[in-house]
């Protein structure tokens, strides 16, 4: 049987449910890091209230969950894990010049 979803005092409305995907995406983005395809759909389902957060992060988990081994703080074994690209080059949005200014 499928578990009833669980949200909390902060996330009981769907608008809630929005701000908290929203805020999450943009650490995410922050952090030069795009939201795959699957947690996209996810993240729809979570907001329209089919599923909790713990329920999405079970299928997150399920999907890369860590490789066996010796290091239970490994996530993935080596050359394994999700094929993604590589992250663009990092670029500040804001550029400083270093002088002196004279007053």
């Amino acid at each position: 049987m499928e578990k009833t979803p669980y949200f909390s005092d902060n996330e009981r409305t769907e608008q809630q449910r929005r701000d908290v995907v929203k805020f999450a995406v943009g650490v995410s983005m922050s952090q030069n890091r795009h939201p795959s395809a699957q947690l996209v759909e996810l993240q729809n389902r979570y907001i329209a209230g089919e599923i909790d957060l713990e329920q999405l992060s079970a299928v997150l988990d399920a999907e890369y969950a860590p490789a066996p081994g010796p290091d239970p703080l490994a996530k993935y074994a080596p050359g394994e894990g999700p094929q993604v690209e590589p992250a663009h080059e990092y670029s500040p949005y804001l550029h400083f010049e270093e002088r002196i200014v004279s007053l």
